[in-house]
């Protein structure tokens, strides 16, 4: 089988324009000058529980955000050490979720699969060591879940859906609650 010159250039400029494509959809993200780790670091210090405001139409911290949902998040810095985030949980539609700063979810804790409505946390990277501060008995420390982040600079999201909508305020109340701060930090 021959292949025609005209029928090869058609076929390289396919090929081409795909790998064009790709290359572009891949490094959009990196291009991106508003990603989340930069729309969130304008509202707080790293370390630190922020509650976002209730989403409406024009008026989301972020996008994809529900109304009936509220939110918390914690953009932790583990460069000097383990970060602890300590919440209650007000029902079983909570969800802790923990992020890259390119927005790949590396681990997730549901409200329903809890066995306590108190979810105590402690992120470190894999080199550092958690160790038994602040805790009065071994038994206490064994409720604590060690989350290893795969990065030193991170976001910890709380999703808080309401069920119901004169749970706003209870939801709101219990995300204030919450603590993200250094590991041997009280709250």
């Amino acid at each position: 089988m021959r292949v025609s010159l005209p029928g090869l250039y058609i076929a390289l400029g396919i090929v081409l324009a795909g790998l064009i494509h790709l290359v572009a959809v891949l490094t959009l993200p990196l291009l991106a000058p508003r990603d989340a780790q930069a729309r969130l670091a304008a509202l707080g210090p790293a370390n630190t529980m922020i509650q976002l405001p209730a989403a409406a139409p024009g008026r989301q911290v972020m996008p994809l955000m529900a109304p009936d949902v509220r939110y918390a998040v914690c953009r932790y810095d583990l460069s000097k050490g383990p970060v602890r985030l300590r919440a209650r949980i007000a029902n079983g539609l909570w969800l802790i979720a923990f992020y890259t700063p390119l927005g790949e979810n590396f681990y997730a804790v549901v409200g329903a699969d809890m066995k306590q409505p108190e979810v105590d946390l402690i992120i470190a990277t894999a080199d550092q060591t958690v160790e038994e501060v602040g805790v009065d008995a071994p038994e206490a420390f064994d409720k604590v879940v060690v989350v290893s982040s795969p990065v030193v600079e991170g976001i910890a999201l709380i999703r808080a859906p309401l069920a119901g909508s004169s749970r706003s305020a209870e939801a709101e109340r219990a995300l204030k609650a919450t603590y993200c701060g250094p590991h041997n930090g009280s709250s």
